[in-house]
């Protein structure tokens, strides 16, 4: 592969969304053992064991929440799922969701921020009405459903007079690092050599909007 840009003879291929059976749910086994059991990943990850898909999985969800927060008071209380939400309510979440993954990718290593975006690549399917973006609006639903949990279960406890823990959802983005409060030791530079080498955020906003 160059040392300058992403190499398009190894374009990631395209992954349909699984068909579940009834009762099933989609898990992170059942994402590598079916969607990502395929030769490209296997190779990119070394059997998914050099890098490992759970976080992989996790890194998304966490990027689709913080979008989902700063998006979810533009959104029709009344739809259950954001995956069920307008399409440009969608694209503009989508786009915020891929700045605040660039944010965190100056941490990621070169493998593992390039996993991401092809994992993110093989999943737009942009002429399929199914299999559109599903890996993250699978993330998106997730969170969702996770927020949605937590402010019951702080509710609850309000109601019972008891007093609450930690942050208040609105705000709280578990594992998440706003870009603008810095990343430690890491040299800015070194990310966005880096990200030159795979496919960007860039490519996937423009791929995205094609």
């Amino acid at each position: 592969m160059s040392e300058s840009s992403h190499d398009p003879s190894r374009q990631p291929p395209a992954i349909s969304k699984p068909k579940l059976k009834e009762g099933q749910s989609v898990t992170h086994q059942m994402l590598e053992d079916t969607a990502f059991n395929h030769p490209y990943y296997l190779e990119k990850t070394g059997n998914w064991l050099n890098v490992k898909i759970g976080p992989i999985l996790r890194t998304i969800k966490e990027c689709s929440q913080a979008a989902l927060l700063e998006v979810e008071a533009e959104m029709d209380p009344y739809i259950k799922r954001f995956s069920d939400q307008g399409e440009p309510l969608q694209q503009r979440t989508y786009e915020i969701f891929l700045q605040r993954l660039d944010g965190l990718s100056v941490d990621m290593s070169d493998e593992f921020y390039s996993v991401i975006t092809d994992m993110l690549q093989s999943t737009l399917n942009l002429n399929s009405r199914r299999d559109k973006r599903w890996l993250w609006l699978w993330a998106m639903n997730e969170r969702q459903k996770a927020l949605q949990k937590l402010r019951l279960k702080k509710q609850r406890r309000s109601d019972q007079d008891e007093p609450g823990d930690g942050d208040s959802p609105s705000t709280y983005t578990p594992g998440y690092q706003d870009p603008e409060e810095g990343f430690g030791s890491s040299d800015p530079e070194d990310g966005i050599q880096r990200r030159r080498r795979h496919l960007s955020i860039a490519d996937l906003m423009n791929n995205n909007s094609a």
